[in-house]
């Protein structure tokens, strides 16, 4: 079926920048286990199942985690049967590619994902918030919410089978012509040092509050590492983000001298890994996230300056 949504500059710039961090905005890992937490919580410490069946009618984030695990894996099925029946010339890995594309713009168009994607593992309690914003009891509200769900279920998980986490669920695919292109679109994310420099200033500007000590420019590299393929080596980027922190003014509280990216590093398990796993990591650290998330929306807002 043609796609025929239209989107303004400011949705089209919404969905580019939810295409280029789906890898790690689709993985919700760290909800699920805080969701256990919840149901063991309540299941085991407030009386059992009766106790808790009658709490589940009374209290939103309840139903709400109700909700999400009849959704969960529920697409996982006519994933896998896309997978074990390609066609003679068919390249699953790619199609999967272009079908998390489309995804993702029926996902940006749901009135509820603006509030769906503010569900961050960088404030552990927005699936809570998000929870409670919503009215359990209306048929109509449910059905939204069931919608959303399903959608953001097929995303996450091709998002997990593109990026091999889950062990791909048990699939055994040919990346060969995915890594291919995966290469060509970090050669479209890079920018001009100088380029970068500019938006790096406007951006670390803007969240000058989220910043913590000289260890959190380890965020800023990584950022500029994984979505702008920064490829200077560590001491190159120290040199780099030094000139960024001296044109600010006033000037911030923290700098990034030789050696802070790797002495952060040796500190620090979640900044061994990729972005997208660090969630799992920063459970009682909940800064690293939150810087994440706020230069990552301020990248994505003055972007479009550039």
């Amino acid at each position: 079926m043609i796609d025929n949504t239209r989107f303004s500059d400011v949705g089209q710039g919404r969905i580019d920048a939810l295409l280029s961090q789906a890898d790690s905005l689709f993985d919700y890992q760290w909800m699920r286990k805080d969701m256990f937490a919840e149901l063991r919580k309540s299941v085991v410490q407030k009386g059992g199942y009766p106790t808790f069946s009658e709490q589940m009618q009374e209290q939103k984030e309840l139903m709400f985690i109700a909700e999400y695990f009849l959704a969960y894996r529920s697409q996982l099925p006519s994933i896998i049967d896309e997978c074990a029946n390609p066609y003679e010339d068919e390249d699953i890995v790619l199609g999967l590619v272009e079908e998390r594309q489309q995804l993702i713009k029926a996902y940006a168009a749901l009135p509820l994902s603006r509030d769906w994607t503010r569900v961050r593992a960088a404030f552990p309690d927005s699936w809570r918030a998000f929870a409670r914003r919503r009215d359990m009891k209306s048929e109509q509200q449910i059905y939204e919410l069931r919608e959303l769900l399903r959608l953001v279920d097929k995303i996450s998980l091709i998002s997990d089978i593109l990026n091999k986490r889950e062990g791909c669920y048990g699939l055994n695919l040919n990346y060969t012509e995915y890594k291919r292109n995966a290469l060509a679109r970090e050669e479209d994310k890079k920018m001009s040092r100088q380029d970068l420099k500019k938006l790096l200033l406007k951006a670390i500007d803007a969240s000058r509050a989220f910043f913590w000590g000289n260890s959190s420019m380890a965020v800023v590299q990584a950022i500029c590492t994984e979505d702008y393929a920064f490829d200077g080596t560590i001491s190159d980027f120290e040199r780099f983000i030094q000139d960024v922190l001296q044109n600010l003014d006033p000037p911030l509280n923290y700098g990034c001298p030789l050696n802070t990216i790797s002495s952060a590093r040796n500190s620090n398990e979640y900044l061994k890994h990729s972005i997208s796993s660090w969630a799992s990591f920063c459970q009682n650290d909940s800064r690293p996230m939150r810087l994440l998330t706020q230069l990552r929306t301020q990248l994505d807002r003055f972007k479009q300056e550039i």
